[in-house]
């Protein structure tokens, strides 16, 4: 099946549903980067910096369990335990072994919390979800059964002004990125009426503090990266989760809370730079 033009969409079969993974790249290669996008995006959020990098590296954008082309499953766990899981059991049955994770946003915690049970080689953060990343109060009324069943209708109606609104007030710091084309490719998925209905739980069993145990350094290379205009994870919450970690930190101008699509030249750069210093670390490793 394909994606788009030039790239191989595959489904994965997980104990929850099967997952979309998209290809990008060559066939063989010495290193797999596997892409994990936010929370209700998709993984079209890697596409531009996937693109200008594939012709080095394999990437594997995949889309999480309830988004994008995956599985629709309303019962299934979505706390990052179960992301994790997921995410771990599609790897295995790709037989993708030690890959390089990049995530973004609530990505970068599933990269965060799952790269030592696949012994990533390195991590990529970009405008990561950090465990003192406060969660709206707001989502508290999710627990409710009457407010998430009556939510899912409405997203599915209002998706695209809902997207527009989140996409210009929360998402991009320059509002030019809003496009048709971009709101689109957002809202689609939420246009069937089941997707639209899981979402809520989706939301609702989103907890950041769920991240706090894999705070540590590691030895692995670490680089995080984050927007000076990021009205959702402010660049203090980024540096300071850089030194939490030990990684590198990069801070990018005009730039909000997507940084792959809001800089992608300068985005793919600092993941070429980290592939860069992993090859480097491996090579040392096999010359003594």
């Amino acid at each position: 099946m394909v994606g788009v033009p030039g790239q191989v969409l595959e489904r994965i079969e997980t104990s929850d549903g099967r997952l979309a993974v998209e290809r990008h790249g060559r066939a063989e290669g010495q290193l797999v980067v596997v892409c994990l996008h936010g929370l209700s995006a998709n993984r079209a959020t890697w596409r531009p910096v996937a693109r200008r990098l594939a012709d080095r590296h394999r990437f594997l954008l995949m889309d999480l369990l309830g988004r994008g082309d995956s599985d629709i499953a309303p019962h299934a766990g979505y706390d990052l335990e179960s992301e994790v899981r997921r995410v771990v059991s599609a790897l295995e049955r790709l037989r993708v072994f030690r890959p390089v994770l990049a995530g973004h946003s609530h990505g970068a915690a599933i990269a965060v919390a799952a790269a030592e049970r696949i012994d990533a080689r390195g991590l990529f953060l970009v405008n990561p979800i950090t465990p003192d990343v406060r969660r709206p109060a707001l989502l508290g009324l999710l627990s409710l059964p009457l407010v998430r069943s009556g939510l899912g209708p409405v997203l599915r109606i209002f998706r695209r002004p809902l997207t527009r609104y989140i996409l210009v007030r929360r998402v991009f710091a320059d509002d030019r990125h809003v496009t048709d084309e971009t709101v689109s490719r957002y809202a689609a998925p939420w246009r069937d009426p089941a997707r639209a209905a899981a979402l809520p739980g989706i939301l609702e069993a989103w907890h950041p503090e769920e991240l706090r145990p894999w705070a540590r350094r590691t030895d692995r290379p670490v680089g995080i990266v984050a927007g000076v205009h990021d009205r959702r994870i402010g660049a203090e919450l980024a540096k300071r989760w850089a030194g939490e970690l030990g990684a590198s930190f990069d801070l990018l101008p005009d730039c909000g809370h997507s940084a792959p699509e809001e800089k992608p030249d300068e985005t793919a750069a600092l993941l070429a730079d980290l592939l860069q210093t992993v090859q480097d670390r491996e090579r040392g490793y096999d010359t003594g």
